[in-house]
């Protein structure tokens, strides 16, 4: 017979805490709904978790909309044909 391998109570309590606690940054919020849609077996509750990623996918696209719209972008600045020696 195969002996488990216990894991340390610490790696125990970072997995739990990580699985309850809500991530601050946006990116890891989504990380965290996308593999516990993975995992999910009840169709309601996939249902509802595939709404919070969506609403969170929604939220992420529209701020990097903002940041590329802050940022200006330099007009390419190309010599004319009659400048360019033959």
């Amino acid at each position: 017979m195969m002996e488990r391998k216990k894991e340390p109570v610490q790696n125990i309590l970072r997995s739990l805490i990580s699985y309850y606690v809500v991530p601050r940054r946006l990116e890891d919020r989504i990380r965290v709904l996308s593999a516990r849609a993975v995992s999910i077996t009840d169709p309601q509750e996939l249902n509802e978790v595939n709404e919070q990623l969506r609403t969170l996918l929604r939220e992420h696209m529209d701020r990097l909309r903002r940041m590329f719209a802050s940022h200006s972008v330099p007009t390419e600045r190309r010599k004319s044909r009659l400048e360019i020696p033959i």
